[in-house]
């Protein structure tokens, strides 16, 4: 007859257990000992769910720095957002200022250059072009300032060299990385990325200073 044993709860099987039980049982037992072995890595996870309490000790670490993370939030570990990226459909990120979500990518496409405002209802939608506009006629722009077409096109466009626009509303390259002249401005248009809610954030901090 198998027992268990005292901290992890493995089972020892016993001489008269049946040989398909034993596998199960060692199987079992091995799948134990891999949700408690140490993991090292350069870096604080960026994907897979997470369960509060787990430890990533760090693979190099130095005096003065940390021995590794600990999550303290069980969710999905995501990389943080980032302006003007590429981003596809399914990928995942968290805000740079953590609010406690994390956001799928449900239209490929380029971020914005400033960080939309993340909804924390489940389930809502955002397009990724924080601080828009609607394009105006002999207008200053500066760089960075993002415009869209007076028809939407699902897309932005970025100034990349700043000036007055021009009098008339410029034909507007549906290419992404496309230029666009408009009187003294220079416009980059990209297809807009697309986010949706999707739960809960996993929090990874430091511990162990290291002295």
């Amino acid at each position: 007859m198998s027992t268990t044993t005292g901290k992890l709860g493995l089972i020892k099987p016993g001489i008269s257990d049946e040989v398909q039980q034993t596998i199960i049982d060692l199987a079992f037992n091995f799948q134990k000992l891999d949700d408690v072995a140490e993991m090292y890595m350069s870096n604080a996870p960026t994907q897979g769910n997470w369960k509060v309490g787990i430890r990533v000790w760090k693979s190099s670490p130095n005096i003065g720095d940390y021995v590794g993370w600990v999550n303290i939030r069980q969710g999905e570990a995501c990389p943080k957002w980032n302006p003007l990226y590429q981003y596809n459909m399914g990928d995942k990120i968290v805000p740079i200022n953590d609010n406690g979500h994390y956001y799928e990518c449900i239209q490929t496409g380029r971020s914005g250059p400033n960080e939309p405002s993340f909804p924390t209802t489940a389930g809502v939608s955002i397009n990724d072009t924080q601080g828009a506009t609607k394009w105006t006629p002999t207008h200053s722009y500066k760089l960075n300032e993002i415009v869209f077409p007076s028809a939407d096109n699902n897309r932005f466009y970025i100034c990349t060299v700043s000036g007055v626009s021009g009098a008339t509303e410029p034909v507007w390259s549906t290419v992404d990385g496309g230029t666009v002249s408009d009187g003294m401005v220079v416009w980059t248009g990209y297809r807009i990325a697309k986010w949706i809610e999707k739960g809960t954030s996993a929090l990874f901090r430091n511990f162990g200073k290291i002295d």
